[in-house]
């Protein structure tokens, strides 16, 4: 037998042996497409919003820093363009007695050392400082910047309470002796309607802010002190130290318009020598009732002794000194 192989047919097996392999790998992707899909993962879903709501805090914080840091920028810029002046500051617990003249003095050292950037802290502190240095501060509580650029003091201030005559003129003084700033004159005393202490032997200190040396002042103001709220304390024209008596203890002196009264020991070094101080004064207000006034009248009176003296002759102000003995 003899077996014939055509073209034509060998080619057909060809193309559909083809085909079917075609088919076959068609079959096999469609079914992987076909395929189910995964469940849904709800951790993975969470970590997803947290990591996007932190994206988003971690932005609106950055742009709120920017603008923040901008805003402040501009009220910085806006307020280093004007200087502090004496008008900017306010010394909020100043006493009455305080003239204008001190309140704009003090307000002027602030002033000038209160630097205008709002950021600085540096210049309070050294505003604190030159506060403590000046004689008129006792002390500094706080100064402080506020809202709007102006400054505030809050400090204890020395208070004048008598003029001290001097070498070179008259100087106040605090309760405690320490000198103020200024110096004054004959024709300016009565305008500072405070007490006068004379008669002193040693000079003012250089710098004012510091104690005046010597006992007499002291004892001065010990007397100016204790008579400040007697009725009687307007007619007392000046408080006398300069006498002292043999041992060289000071003898006090009140100079009144048209007499004396000759006070002895300063209060609170009586002892035994001398009435008590509250005696002395029960004695002065005894004399201004019955007498019209502590000088009796423009006489000399002593109340240094076992009882009240009036010498009946009249006093010269302007040559009143001499030594005091003392009664034991």
């Amino acid at each position: 037998m003899l077996l014939m192989l055509y073209p034509g047919e060998g080619m057909g097996w060809f193309l559909t042996s083809k085909s079917k392999t075609s088919r076959s790998k068609r079959s096999k992707r469609s079914g992987k497409s076909a395929a189910a899909p995964k469940p849904w993962d709800p951790q993975r879903t969470l970590l997803a919003l947290k990591l996007s709501g932190a994206f988003a805090l971690l932005l609106a914080g950055v742009i709120g820093a920017r603008y923040g840091e901008k805003a402040l920028l501009t009220y910085a810029e806006a307020r280093h363009g004007r200087s502090i002046t004496a008008a900017d500051v306010a010394l909020v617990n100043a006493p009455a007695w305080m003239s204008e003249e001190t309140r704009q003095h003090l307000a002027t050292v602030v002033a000038g050392r209160v630097d205008a950037d709002p950021m600085d802290g540096r210049s309070l502190r050294i505003a604190v400082m030159a506060l403590d240095e000046n004689p008129w501060v006792r002390g500094v509580t706080q100064v402080a910047r506020l809202e709007g650029g102006s400054i505030q003091v809050t400090a204890d201030y020395r208070e004048p309470v008598a003029v001290v005559q001097g070498r070179d003129g008259y100087h106040l003084v605090d309760e405690y002796g320490i000198v103020l700033p200024g110096l004054y004159y004959n024709h300016q005393i009565d305008r500072l309607d405070l007490p006068l202490v004379t008669g002193v032997s040693s000079a003012p200190p250089r710098e004012a802010g510091q104690l005046w040396p010597g006992d007499d002042v002291q004892a001065g103001l010990k007397l100016v002190r204790l008579l400040a709220r007697e009725d009687y304390a307007d007619q007392i024209k000046s408080y006398d130290v300069s006498h002292r008596d043999a041992r060289g203890r000071i003898r006090l002196v009140l100079f009144t318009q048209r007499g004396m009264v000759r006070w002895g020991l300063p209060p609170g070094e009586e002892q035994t020598i001398e009435p008590e101080a509250e005696t002395k004064m029960t004695w002065l207000a005894f004399v201004d009732q019955k007498r019209g006034g502590i000088d009796a009248g423009g006489k000399v009176v002593d109340i240094y002794g076992p009882r009240i003296a009036v010498n009946q002759s009249t006093v010269r102000l302007d040559n009143v000194r001499g030594e005091l003995t003392s009664h034991r």
